[in-house]
Formats: C-alpha cells, structure tokens, sequence
C-alpha cells in the first residue's frame, strides 16, 4: 500500500509486491530494486541541479521513480515501446505526484528519439544531462 504523492513510498510497495510474487515464483524481478537502484544513484550524484535525464526502457517506471525521488530537483523523460508498460508508469507516476517532472512516452526509441530532439524550451533545443538505456542488450542493434 503506497503513499500518495511520495514517490519513494511507491518504489517501496513495489518493491515488496515483486519480492514476493518474483520470489514465489523464483525468478528475478525485472525492476531495478535496492543496488541496481543505488548504483544508479551513485552514478547522478555529481550531476548538477536542474538537468535534464532520458531512459530509454521504462517499463513499469520503477527506475525513474527512484531516480526522481532521489533527485527532486531533476526532471526526466523516459520511453517504453510495450503500450501496456506505458499505462502501469504513468500510473506509477501519478501515484508519486510526479507528473510535472517526469514524462512517459510511448513507442520505439528510433521513432521517438527524433520527436525529442526537435523539442524546445525557452526557444533552446531541449538537451539531456544523462541517458540510461534499460533495455535487454538484443534490442540495442534495432
């Protein structure tokens, strides 16, 4: 039962949803829970204030959930091919109180990379401070 508005609250409940629905079943969970998540972290760390980030794999949003409860002052935008996956983030993102910060887009990174790029703020090509790539090491060559 997560707490509205309170994104780490979130990451929290799904991380006890999946420990105990993967582990049951004895598989791992595709989330980014507990040291994956403080690896990225640790990684943003030296990141200034203010930028930008763009993941390219949301899934059910849990890893920019994370991110974005870690580093409130970030914004994010983050893409998800499986329209399904798309629905249960935004939800997750909603839940957290995060929609003004951070964005789900829906389909294939080669068609939606261009869209982003033509996007402005203040007149200036938007521009991302980091990139994370979430996705199975197969897909990278499409």
């Amino acid at each position: 039962h997560a707490i509205p508005g309170d994104p780490t609250a979130v990451c929290d409940s799904m991380d006890k949803f999946a420990e105990a629905r993967w582990e049951a079943s004895h598989q791992s969970s595709k989330i980014a829970g507990n040291l994956k998540a403080e690896i990225l972290s640790s990684s943003l760390r030296g990141a200034g204030s203010g930028i930008k980030l763009l993941e390219i794999g949301t899934y059910c949003g849990y890893t920019a959930l994370r991110i974005m409860a870690a580093f409130p002052s970030l914004s994010m935008t983050t893409i998800e091919v499986n329209p399904i996956h798309v629905i249960v983030a935004r939800n997750m993102v909603a839940l957290s109180g995060l929609v003004q910060s951070l964005e789900v887009w829906t389909g294939h990174s080669k068609y939606v990379l261009p869209r982003l790029a033509k996007r402005t703020t203040h007149g200036q090509q938007l521009r991302y401070g980091a990139l994370y790539m979430d996705r199975w090491g197969s897909e990278y060559h499409d």
